[in-house]
């Protein structure tokens, strides 16, 4: 009991936390996206596609994976991320040159149904919005300048629902069926003398649909003491619907609101991921991801910018330190290291918006069925070329992850 009221005092802190987050790319497309799977792999800089669940946390980032849990409990995992950004660039000044913010990135529930299928309900994140900038704008027939305000915000956030099935010994399927939604916000502020009060424009794009991600992982032994794994994930195409609606106020007068408005469509475009790993002994684990996103396909474009293909490449090393105790072997604890490097599905004033960071990780027990795990990552992205911005950030995650048995008729092992 004193397990799951740590898990509900945490989530309660960090909902009462101030958020200060600003991202000034996430003026774009649907937002700054997450490619991240808050789990266990995070300090492998998430290169988990190719591993296996155990009897003791789950892996979030092949559906296939939960085929590895045990039967008779439930899985609890949950990460919290906080996360510091300083900027450079022509724009930056000290008044917005550091931001940071905190916030729950993960949570989900998952168990083993019977020897074959395991089963999980989630959340997370798929992207984020804020930003804050100052324009000077005309009005078409009139002379006048008016001073801007612009300042958005918002996010879209993934529900989902994963299932995984063992096929023998060393084959697994799985696949996880997410409904996507969430706003994206952008509120407009005009002032000026010719202006006898400010008039506020706040614009609300809606956007919801379901997506589906399907994966597979084979693992094999090499010799008695190497095991080699395969995973791969495939990730459809989804048209977002999307629905606007615009108030605008003058002062006290409201002039128009919530009205429906024609609204942009927005997709999701295909995916493909591929991983493979090599582990000794279970104890050390090699692992490299690869993803790539078809972004080009879609031919979605804006004023000063477009979506390309992206592409990310991750490799991780972990080294577990087991013990034995009562006849079987335990992990007392694990330390990790990654490296990533990202080219995102934005080009900006024909220059692509690339990233790069590495990742540590360590973790151990709190108590027998609770285990944490602590990660910092440290990146890079964007230039200061053409007027654009960069971003340096240090990113720190603790995961938690609890097991508990379920009732089970007395039998809690197979």
């Amino acid at each position: 009991m004193n397990r799951y009221i740590t898990f509900l005092l945490l989530i309660t802190a960090v909902d009462a936390t101030a958020q200060d987050y600003n991202a000034p790319y996430s003026i774009y497309g649907v937002g700054d996206l997450e490619q991240r799977f808050y789990d266990r792999s995070i300090g492998m800089a998430n290169s988990s596609l190719s591993l296996v669940s155990t009897p003791m946390y789950q892996f979030l980032k092949n559906p296939a994976s939960l085929s590895g849990l045990e039967r008779s409990n439930v899985y609890v995992n949950m990460a919290l991320t906080g996360r510091t950004v300083s900027y450079a660039g022509d724009a930056i000044n000290e008044g917005n040159r550091t931001t940071r913010d905190f916030s729950i990135k993960s949570f989900s529930v998952a168990t083993k149904l019977n020897k074959y299928w395991a089963s999980s309900i989630g959340f997370m994140p798929v992207s984020y919005a804020g930003y804050r900038y100052t324009a000077t704008k005309t009005i078409e027939g009139s002379n006048d300048t008016y001073a801007g305000d612009y300042e958005g915000d918002g996010g879209l956030y993934n529900v989902y629902w994963n299932n995984a099935l063992a096929l023998g010994k060393h084959f697994s399927v799985g696949v996880r069926s997410s409904f996507i939604f969430g706003s994206l916000n952008l509120t407009e502020t005009l002032s000026g003398e010719a202006l006898a009060a400010s008039i506020v424009t706040k614009t609300r794009d809606y956007y919801n649909n379901f997506r589906f991600e399907f994966g597979s992982i084979y693992r094999a032994n090499i010799t008695s003491n190497w095991q080699f794994a395969l995973g791969g994930k495939f990730t459809t195409k989804t048209k977002l619907n999307s629905d606007r609606t615009v108030t605008i106020t003058e002062g006290t007068t409201v002039i128009k609101e919530d009205q429906e408005v024609k609204s942009d469509a927005f997709s999701l475009p295909v995916s493909y991921d591929a991983g493979i790993s090599l582990t000794h002994k279970n104890r050390l684990t090699f692992s490299v991801d690869y993803n790539y996103q078809s972004w080009t396909d879609l031919k979605q474009r804006g004023y000063g910018y477009s979506l390309i293909d992206s592409r990310r490449l991750s490799a991780g090393i972990q080294f577990s330190n087991q013990v034995e105790a009562w006849g079987r072997r335990y992990e007392k604890n694990y330390i990790q290291a990654g490296f990533f490097t990202n080219n995102s599905y934005l080009r900006v004033r024909n220059t692509p918006i690339n990233e790069i960071g590495g990742s540590i990780g360590y973790g151990s027990y709190l108590s027998g069925s609770l285990f944490y795990g602590l990660s910092v990552e440290a990146g890079r992205r964007g230039t200061i070329v053409n007027g654009l911005i960069k971003e340096n950030y240090v990113q720190g995650t603790l995961t938690l992850s609890l097991r508990e048995f379920l009732f089970s008729k007395g039998h809690k092992y197979d």
